[in-house]
């Protein structure tokens, strides 16, 4: 019965996959995935994955490449990705400290009954929707909001410091500006301290503003 439900649930899923826009990126969806595009590059992609122990589904994001990745890179930090994959940006909701995805802590939302999987796959859009597309295009776009994503989770980004000051340099913020002070009030984020403070230095410092 499970099974038939899943399939059911995953029907209504791409469709409600296939509605979802976005302002900046193209988006592309497919079984129980969608595709992050910029002229027709993949950039990453946002997912859902059934697990059978918990009979639910978990959600998660992978951005490949972007410009802040590239900017990362260019440092030639000290220090290795904080991620165990290649990407620039990994997020699971089983990793979630907080419910955001999941209906519990653990980030699940369990396979519905039959009468409630329209109002299952709503609620997975709406949640893909309000805590993934809205951190790829921050990620990919290196909006000001990226610098508070980092702060949030930065155990999702594989050089989170430098990511947040690509984000502030792009955005024009100086290193006394009140979004660059939590940054660097925020030990957790740091690789290398003392290269990482050197490079603000060099690339916020008043001198290059």
């Amino acid at each position: 019965m499970s099974i038939e439900i899943r399939k059911s649930l995953e029907v209504e899923f791409l469709v409600g996959l296939k509605k979802i826009t976005s302002s900046h990126l193209d988006l592309k969806a497919s079984k129980n995935k969608l595709g992050l595009f910029i002229s027709k590059e993949k950039l990453g992609e946002i997912y859902i994955q059934h697990l059978t122990k918990a009979n639910g589904y978990y959600a998660g994001l992978e951005v490949y490449t972007c410009e802040a990745f590239s900017f990362c890179i260019n440092q030639s930090p000290p220090y290795q990705s904080r991620l165990l994959n290649s990407s620039f940006l990994s997020k699971s909701s089983l990793s979630e400290e907080t419910k955001q995805f999941g209906d519990e802590l653990g980030g699940i939302i369990r396979t519905p009954p039959p009468d409630e999987i329209n109002a299952t796959v709503q609620k997975i859009n709406e949640r893909l929707i309000k805590f993934y597309l809205s951190k790829a295009e921050n990620c990919i776009l290196g909006t000001p909001s990226l610098i508070d994503d980092i702060l949030a989770e930065p155990d999702n980004y594989a050089y989170p410091f430098l990511a947040a000051l690509f984000a502030a340099q792009k955005n024009d913020l100086s290193l006394d500006s009140d979004v660059f002070k939590k940054v660097l009030a925020t030990k957790s984020i740091f690789g290398n301290k003392q290269f990482d403070l050197a490079l603000a230095n060099k690339i916020l410092g008043t001198g290059n503003k």
